[in-house]
C-alpha cells in the first residue's frame, strides 16, 4: 500500500513539473490575399415532362351494338335449344351475339383517335458550385500565415488572435 502511495505522489510531482505555459493575445496583421473557396454540392432538381399521348378508343362508346347482339343471339339460341338445354343455349347465344357485335364494331374501325396531354414529375441531379469559405492570407511579423474564415475581411488590417504554447 505504501509503495502505491509513494508511486502516486511521485507521478503527481512529475505531472506537475510537465505543465505547459499557454497564453494568447490579440494583435493586428496585414491582409495580403483573400481567396474564395468553393465546394460542389449534388442537388435534386424537380421538373415536369409533358407529352401528347394518342390512343384509339374502340367502338362508339355505347353498348347498344353489344346489347342488340346479345338479344338476337339469345333469341337464336332459344330457338335452337331443346328441353333442359334451352336455357343453356339461350345464355350461350346471348354471350356469342354480344361478342360478335363487339368484334364487328372493332373491325369496322369506328374507333376514334383521342389525344391527351400526359405530364410526369421527375427529378434530376445537378451539381451546384457554392461558396464554402474564404482562405485569408495575412502578413504577421514578417511571416505569411493563412487561415479559413466564414466571413470575408474587408479591411487591409485585421485583428487576429495569437496563441503561444510552450513547454
Amino acid at each position: 500500500m505504501r509503495k502505491i502511495l509513494k508511486s502516486l505522489i511521485i507521478m503527481s510531482f512529475i505531472l506537475a513539473s510537465q505543465l505547459t505555459f499557454a497564453g494568447s493575445f490579440v494583435d493586428s496583421a496585414t491582409v495580403t490575399s483573400v481567396e474564395k473557396v468553393f465546394k460542389q454540392y449534388r442537388v435534386d432538381e424537380p421538373y415536369q415532362e409533358c407529352y401528347i399521348k394518342e390512343s384509339v378508343q374502340s367502338g362508339d362508346g355505347s353498348a347498344t351494338n353489344e346489347l342488340m347482339g346479345a338479344v338476337l343471339g339469345g333469341a337464336i339460341g332459344n330457338k335452337l335449344g331443346d328441353g333442359d338445354g334451352k336455357d343453356a343455349m339461350t345464355i350461350f347465344g346471348a354471350f356469342l351475339g354480344a361478342s360478335l357485335a363487339n368484334d364487328a364494331e372493332k373491325a369496322n374501325g369506328t374507333g376514334a383517335v383521342v389525344s391527351q396531354e400526359v405530364c410526369e414529375n421527375k427529378v434530376r441531379q445537378v451539381i451546384e458550385k457554392r461558396l464554402s469559405h474564404y482562405r485569408v492570407t495575412v502578413d504577421y511579423d514578417g511571416r505569411e500565415v493563412s487561415f479559413s474564415s466564414k466571413k470575408r475581411p474587408y479591411d487591409d488590417v485585421i485583428k487576429i488572435e495569437v496563441s503561444i504554447e510552450g513547454l
